[in-house]
């Protein structure tokens, strides 16, 4: 049989959607009841998953509790803000479609927040908007559900404004040219 490779965020994120409540088992074989309840995990290779499941409770991730004849895995606090952190990472702005709309992210984030701010500037940039002041970003893409989780997470949503513009006078060349063209 192929195992197949499960890593500690996929492990999280099932445990964080409702938890899991395993009848009658030792610890033992936690892992493989752990396996057999969630289907997408059933050629997972057992002894990784303990593992993962295993750390993740003494880096106190998640819960378990053994109650009688059940067993429940619950994310905790700690484990909530691990995933909120895997998903900073990994935040990316679909470029699909253009709907011919225009997206400016304007803010004026406060000096004594001024990591945040560098923070949210990087990460505009690694999502290919366009700078164009220090404090003005733009995309012709939708990005509202992604300024929204990076400003919430970086606790400086009170600082951000997301404008939505039919047109932006000289927008395609601005946008899609290199700044140096206009030098001249």
């Amino acid at each position: 049989m192929n195992d197949k490779k499960i890593i500690t965020k996929d492990v999280l994120k099932v445990i964080a959607v409702g938890g899991i409540i395993l009848g009658s088992m030792a610890m033992p074989t936690l892992p493989m009841a752990v396996g057999a309840a969630i289907k997408m995990w059933k050629n997972v290779n057992k002894k990784d998953l303990g593992r993962i499941i295993k750390r993740l409770e003494r880096q106190e991730m998640i819960s378990i509790t053994k109650h009688e004849n059940e067993t429940t895995i619950l994310i905790t606090e700690k484990g909530k803000k691990r995933l909120l952190e895997y998903d900073f990472e990994n935040i990316r702005l679909k470029e699909e479609k253009r709907d011919g709309r225009w997206r400016l992210i304007i803010f004026d984030i406060p000096e004594k927040k001024k990591s945040a701010r560098d923070i949210f500037r990087k990460k505009l940039l690694q999502m290919n908007m366009k700078r164009l002041q220090d404090s003005v970003f733009v995309s012709a893409y939708p990005c509202k559900k992604e300024i929204d989780f990076l400003s919430h997470y970086l606790e400086i949503s009170d600082y951000i404004t997301l404008v939505s513009l039919n047109k932006i006078e000289r927008g395609e060349q601005l946008i899609f040219k290199p700044y140096h063209d206009f030098d001249n």
